[in-house]
């Protein structure tokens, strides 16, 4: 657009918007405030990542079906949810809360936002998720202002308790309210927003758009479901390999009060062995904090079992075709830094409570298969020491010799190890995954109502394993409920969660599983509060999962995303390249078990249902290990000049390792016209991520010309050789020789000069002395 159309535009976009704000300020003034109260605000935030979500995984969005086809929609979501999802027949008034997310470059104009509530109780969860009838009775009706492009537009809408159309004798139970949203006319349509691209094209704008959500009335009456609880204990995604110390002062307050919460309800905790590895790996020099809390899980009457390594998802390894699950090899690279005494039992008061019966540690294994090597991926800049997690500068405390070291054994071992859990991804198997498990020893499951056709009690056998399975509903409903990016959305969460176990509750059921999400938990600032919230809700009653009822399952059809496979694949077969280059370090184990300790967090189940977010933390991944890959490389800073016959020319070894390197560097001269006097340098030590310099003796031979010095850099046995490249060198001898004769021919004027000058010093001097004896008289010639 010329600029003058563009000043033109933007003027009357602007005029546009001041008219929509008055008319929407009039609407609001003339509107009927009586069924309800809104208050809220508007920001101006980027888009959330995330998009809508549906079902079981969010109060659904939809569209009228004018604008249900318009691919806009995606982009506008809108959720309700009451505040507290339990309404009691005394309550003066109830509030829902609302958002509006408007991830378009088109402001989205104000409107009216009407609530209405379905009066038939819920009795199948399934009905959570159908279309409201056209009978629902309308409660409460208010106006909303504009949403700027890219923004959130929060309120609270409150309802006298009186208006809410449900009878204090009414049944408790479940219901459901929905919202609708009547937008505005928008201005103009066919002017961008202020501020927007002039080339984009506007949003096609939906006149309408609604959404559901449940409240639950009175509770469940007498009725109560038992529920099992499975709380993962995982580490954040940040940490790439184990935490630091300083993480773990900051983990394990959060993590304590999740393991008092857990006890409440009887929960199976599942733990990934990262929590306890990285705790005992720095012994006594542990944060006193983390000491007690793995004692507590040492000691708790709860039943647990180890997830695999870093959570790492097995479905994937199986479908790899790996003949075995993957384990660490060594923990040496951070255990260096404890203090151990000569005992590895713990020396902390145990928790009070009887012991349980448990389950054991998910089956771990040695390597893959071998598979084509492809060398088209670089990983993450994890540095060491944050990213990463793990200390592996030497600044944060002495090192210890590996003799000294605890065992991988003594820092995986568990006292609940009678029965081998797997939990893969989604909770779902198939019998690849099966095979590998019953190879590895494992003979027990945790799995999704979502994988499997289920008769009767989440509790049961497949084969000779036996088998968990969660309702997928339930850990939907929860993921909302500890991730999501607002108090509504979270609110909605809980609102579904206590309304599917209400219909559970009253519909009889042989009893649930929840398994909360282990990305969800990992990632929540609080997880415990979501089980503290459980503990108000009157119509559960906390079960052990070796007291469910047992049913019969059968395997639904299950596979895991073909580009997460390829990227997994590719990680692996970069292991063996990248652990070559430790045999430059002063212990080559180190990077062995840093390596697998990073390549096993990119299995970590996690990732396995964001393609797009797996495809950066892949990427990340290739990134570092392209930086691994580069070991203890001669660099040069500059084009180096040899003014002189001879000199000690500085080679700079580069350390992209996170750990000390030992290497023996190799300098040949490129051309006849330079000699290495000393060609072999033994025992260069290169600090972890730093440069190291060698002074290389170098003669030259020809007064001018263009030469270098061939580097090569090998482990300090002489083999592997790492790193083979040419430092170029420009001689300039000539330079030396005119310097030579121009300092010979400087000192002798500067002889010539002092001597002529102290010549006529002397000179002067002697002259006065010698004039007054010449006017004097001889004596013997006066007389």
């Amino acid at each position: 657009m010329p600029p003058v159309l563009r000043l033109h535009a933007r003027a009357f976009g602007s005029w546009s918007l001041a008219v929509a704000v008055l008319v929407g300020a009039v609407v609001g003034a003339s509107g009927d405030g009586s069924a309800a109260a809104l208050s809220g605000d508007s920001g101006s935030r980027p888009a959330a990542v995330h998009s809508s979500l549906s079902g079981t995984d969010r109060s659904s969005i939809a569209a009228d079906d004018a604008t249900s086809a318009d691919d806009t929609i995606a982009d506008i979501e809108l959720v309700v949810a009451p505040r507290e999802p339990v309404i009691a027949a005394a309550d003066d008034e109830v509030q829902f809360g609302l958002l509006i997310r408007n991830s378009t470059t088109t402001e989205l104009p104000g409107g009216t936002v009407t609530l209405v509530l379905d009066t038939r109780q819920l009795s199948d969860p399934a009905d959570l998720d159908a279309a409201l009838p056209g009978t629902a009775t309308r409660f409460a009706e208010a106006t909303l202002d504009s949403t700027a492009p890219g923004a959130d537009q929060t309120a609270t809408i409150t309802v006298p308790r009186a208006d809410l159309p449900i009878d204090a004798d009414a049944a408790a139970g479940a219901y459901r309210v929905g919202a609708t949203v009547q937008f505005a006319e928008a201005s103009e349509p066919g002017f961008a927003v202020l501020g927007a691209e002039p080339t984009e094209e506007p949003a096609n704008i939906p006149t309408t758009l609604s959404t559901m959500t449940s409240i639950v009335w009175k509770g469940a009456a007498a009725q109560t479901v038992p529920l099992s609880i499975i709380v993962p204990f995982v580490l954040p995604p940040d940490i790439r390999t184990l935490p630091t110390r300083g993480q773990l002062e900051d983990l394990v307050p959060g993590w304590d009060r999740l393991l008092t919460a857990a006890r409440v309800h009887e929960a199976t905790l599942a733990i990934d062995p990262r929590l306890i590895a990285g705790i005992r790996a720095y012994g006594d020099e542990a944060p006193r904090s983390a000491q007690l809390l793995l004692s507590r899980l040492e000691t708790t009457p709860l039943p647990s079992f180890l997830l695999q390594f870093a959570d790492a998802d097995p479905s994937a390894q199986a479908a790899l075709g790996f003949t075995t699950l993957l384990e660490p090899t060594n923990l040496d690279f951070v255990s260096r830094f404890g203090s151990f005494a000569e005992t590895t039992e713990p020396t902390v008061p145990p928790e009070s409570g009887a012991d349980s019966a448990a389950s054991g540690p998910a089956g771990t294994g040695s390597d893959q298969t071998d598979a084509p090597v492809e060398n088209d991926e670089p990983a993450a800049n994890d540095d060491a020491g944050t990213a990463d997690g793990a200390d592996t500068n030497p600044d944060t405390g002495s090192e210890l010799g590996a003799s000294s070291l605890p065992t991988l054994k003594e820092l995986l071992a568990w006292p609940q190890e009678e029965t081998a859990y797997a939990w893969p991804a989604g909770g779902r198997a198939d019998p690849d995954l099966l095979s590998l498990l019953d190879s590895e020893g494992i003979d027990a499951l945790v799995l999704s109502s979502d994988g499997v056709q289920r008769t009767g009690g989440p509790r049961g056998s497949l084969g000779d394993d036996s088998v968990t399975v969660s309702e997928s509903g339930l850990d939907g409903a929860a993921r909302i409920a500890l991730e999501a990016e607002t108090e509504t959305e979270r609110s909605g969460g809980v609102a579904r969660l206590a309304a599917e176990l209400v219909v559970d509750a009253q519909g009889g059921s042989d009893g649930v599983v929840l398994a909360l999400d282990r990305g969800a938990t990992s990632r929540a600032a609080d997880p415990a509060a979501l089980l503290e919230q459980l503990e108000t809700f009157a119509w559960i009653t906390p079960t052990s999962v070796a007291d469910q009822r047992t049913g019969s399952f059968e395997l639904q059809h299950s596979g895991t995303s073909q580009d997460r496979l390829e990227l997994l694949r590719s990680a692996s077969n970069r292991e063996g390249s990248v652990n070559e280059v430790g045999a430059v370090l002063t212990h080559p184990e180190y990077l062995s078990g840093y390596q697998r300790t990073r390549l096993l967090e990119l299995f970590s189940t996690q990732y396995a249902g964001d393609v797009d977010g797996f495809s950066e933390v892949a990427a990340d991944f290739r990134k570092r290990d392209a930086e691994l890959l580069g070991g203890v490389q001669a660099v040069s800073t500059e084009h180096i000049q040899l003014v002189g016959s001879s000199s000690r020319v500085p080679v700079q070894l580069r350390n992209a390792l996170p750990f000390d390197a030992e290497v023996t560097v190799d300098v040949d001269p490129a051309s006849a016209a330079l000699s290495v006097e000393e060609r072999r340098f033994r025992g260069v030590i290169v600090p972890a991520e730093t440069t190291e310099r060698v002074l290389v003796p170098v003669r030259s031979r020809v007064s001018s010309g263009e030469s270098g010095l061939v580097v090569s850099v090998s482990a300090a046995s002489g083999t592997p050789t790492v790193f083979t490249g040419t430092l170029p060198i420009t001689i300039r001898s000539s330079i030396e020789t005119i310097i030579f004769w121009a300092l010979g021919g400087l000192a002798v004027l500067l002889l010539v000069f002092g001597t002529v000058r102290s010549v006529r010093r002397r000179r002067a001097r002697a002259a006065p002395h010698g004039g007054s004896s010449g006017e004097r008289q001889d004596p013997a010639a006066a007389m």
